[in-house]
């Protein structure tokens, strides 16, 4: 296919999907750099300690990912087949699982947070001022699963745009109660990062009573009149079956940083603060990225739902490009103003000199990072779930990981031998995934022929 620089039909479509989705992870990351900054200004300490939990936090949301991922497949693929009869019975399956995964993680982290930090390679200290945060925000990790089931319904049936109040309103209630956690004004008693918790948990439960709405108004489905009888262990059985080594590949990638800021943290505690700052920055370059594999993923499920795989296929590639070019102008403007991007979180030179040289390499890591995003998430739409999932656990855990130690550790290049590998990392996965995408195997996979 030769690439056509100019804008098409199905371009609109996809920037029409994408930028809502776009703004809500902006929303997500610009709430999480608020929170960095917030902390910074409370306690450097417990910026380490925040962000090493939110390491394990983040973890967690791969693992209900098991059902919304593969809920969004299937109800983009039975959309595109002309099925919506079946449905309803998704929506119904897909609840109860969330809620079901949602109560396991919850009940973890209520009963084992010293457990959990201590695994992170925290000292007593960091392990002290975590302890509340994980709890509380991780006890409420049933709410985050069940609004998130609906999310992806949403998303599904295109309704991106009304999908978007749900974490805007969440984002905006926890940066608020955050100040009042934080700052206490007209008198209120200082919570600390117990209390970053507590706001989080408060705008996760409007951010559930918002999707319960938007369900019940855009498709007639009530939550509050879920019966069991609807479950179908059929349909679950195909949401786990995409779901698994869908979401599997995000979880895979997400507990490999969970074991390099173990890495990290030997390192010593002014590293393990600059990668809690780069990884906020870094979050910012790949939003466009991430936004468009998403807005991808719906319209190649669709078009492999109708079985028109040449515009799958073709959708695929076009998207890649326009995701690249994104990233190489927004990773480059990064590096030029990073110095005075940095001063904005701290006055510490030892770590605005490591983000320095970090995003050097950056470039290069976010540009392979467009290409995986777009392409995993094409065939996981497609039904080729296991591909992207056997590619990650090789890449990563016998090459990316090896190299992290080796790079940071042995030759003692510290956080820049993390991005390093990081890159190499990257770089590897996507030329697997524009292999696996131009070979048409995934024509094949269709879970509604």
């Amino acid at each position: 296919m030769r690439f056509s620089p100019k804008v098409t039909l199905s371009d609109r479509e996809l920037f029409f999907l994408s930028w809502p989705i776009f703004v809500e992870l902006f929303l997500r990351v610009i709430i999480g750099n608020i929170n960095v900054f917030m902390i910074s200004n409370y306690s450097e300490p417990a910026v380490a300690s925040v962000g090493a939990a939110n390491q394990l936090l983040n973890l967690s949301v791969f693992i209900y990912g098991f059902i919304t991922v593969g809920t969004q497949i299937i109800i983009a693929q039975l959309i595109g087949a002309k099925q919506k009869d079946k449905i309803p019975k998704i929506i119904t399956t897909a609840i109860f699982g969330a809620v079901f995964i949602g109560l396991t993680l919850s009940l973890t982290f209520i009963f084992f947070p010293t457990q959990l930090l201590r695994f992170m390679n925290l000292d007593d200290t960091l392990v002290t001022i975590g302890k509340g945060y994980i709890q509380i925000y991780g006890g409420s990790l049933f709410i985050s699963s069940i609004t998130a089931s609906i999310i992806a319904v949403l998303r599904s049936h295109g309704l991106t745009r009304p999908a978007l109040m749900i974490p805007m309103v969440a984002s905006i209630t926890a940066v608020i109660g955050n100040y009042f956690a934080l700052y206490s004004p007209f008198g209120l008693p200082n919570l600390g990062v117990n209390g970053l918790a507590m706001a989080s948990v408060i705008g996760n439960s409007l951010g559930l009573i918002i999707a319960s709405r938007l369900l019940y108004h855009y498709l007639d489905f009530n939550i509050l009149k879920l019966s069991f009888k609807r479950f179908s262990s059929t349909s679950l059985k195909q949401i786990l079956t995409l779901g698994l080594p869908s979401s599997g590949e995000s979880l895979s990638y997400q507990a490999s940083q969970v074991v390099v800021t173990m890495i990290v943290a030997s390192l010593g505690q002014s590293v393990l603060i600059a990668k809690s700052y780069v990884t906020a920055i870094t979050q910012f370059v790949y939003l466009v990225a991430a936004s468009l594999a998403q807005g991808n993923q719906i319209m190649v499920g669709r078009n492999v739902g109708a079985k028109e795989y040449d515009r799958a296929y073709n959708r695929g590639i076009r998207t890649i490009v326009i995701a690249v070019c994104f990233t190489v102008i927004i990773s480059t403007l990064t590096l030029i103003f990073i110095e005075p991007i940095m001063s904005i979180f701290t006055t510490n030179r030892e770590v605005i000199e490591i983000a320095k040289v970090v995003f050097i390499v950056d470039i290069f890591l976010e540009s392979a990072r467009a290409i995986n995003m777009v392409m995993v998430s094409a065939l996981n739409a497609s039904g080729d779930v296991k591909y992207p999932l056997i590619c990650s656990l090789i890449v990563l855990w016998v090459i990316s990981l090896p190299f992290s130690y080796g790079l940071a550790i042995y030759l003692q290049l510290g956080l820049v031998g993390v991005w390093l590998a990081y890159a190499i990392d990257e770089i590897l996965r996507s030329m697997l995934m524009i292999y696996r995408w131009r070979s048409g195997v995934w024509r094949n996979k269709n879970t509604f022929t």
